[in-house]
């Protein structure tokens, strides 16, 4: 049931058997449909997810109903409001399942009890962050210098999983761009 994330627990940190079960044990399998919202605006982020299956994303939304997609998350991969999850804030984002998902949660009260009793789990909340700081990082950086042509090509060249999964206005608002930018940008490539 969890193989792909006790898979890259154990490439990340090295464990004794109990440790690594009583981590797993943390988590708990939630099967969601598509499009279910599992943080609203102005919710505190009390868990991570670790997708099994499917995608998610972590967006904004602005007063006149705009949507700004920060991140889109798929398989193997850890997700939540970090900012919320770590001050225990409400959050100014939303995350929603994009497919039909499965995936692996960790409330953050077991999240935080495993920094206290298991040493090594700080490892992979470096690896968390790491990740987090890494793909935000580099869509800004995106964002900022290169054109919606340009980062279109980009995600074809780097991420065309993205291209091939999502609809045309996820990734439009993925690339920060309207939907029918992102169908002209379409026919000039």
């Amino acid at each position: 049931m969890i193989s792909e994330l006790e898979t890259l627990i154990k490439s990340k940190i090295e464990l004794r058997n109990e440790e690594l079960e009583t981590i797993l044990s943390c988590f708990k399998l939630i099967q969601v449909k598509k499009n279910e919202q599992l943080l609203k605006r102005g919710a505190v982020a009390d868990k991570i997810f670790f997708i099994k299956k499917g995608c998610l994303r972590l967006y904004y939304s602005t007063e006149d109903h705009s949507i700004a997609t920060r991140f889109m998350a798929f398989e193997g991969t850890f997700l939540t409001s970090i900012v919320s999850f770590i001050s225990r804030e409400p959050s100014a984002e939303y995350i929603e399942t994009v497919e039909n998902s499965e995936l692996l949660a960790i409330a953050y009260d077991d999240f935080f009890r495993l920094r206290n009793t298991i040493p090594q789990w700080d490892k992979m909340y470096i690896y968390i962050l790491e990740y987090g700081l890494t793909v935000i990082t580099s869509k800004l950086s995106s964002l900022l210098t290169q054109n919606a042509a340009e980062r279109y090509r980009n995600l074809l060249k780097n991420n065309p999983e993205l291209v091939q999964r999502l609809s045309n206005a996820n990734l439009a608002a993925y690339l920060n761009v309207s939907p029918e930018t992102l169908s002209r940008i379409k026919s000039q490539i």
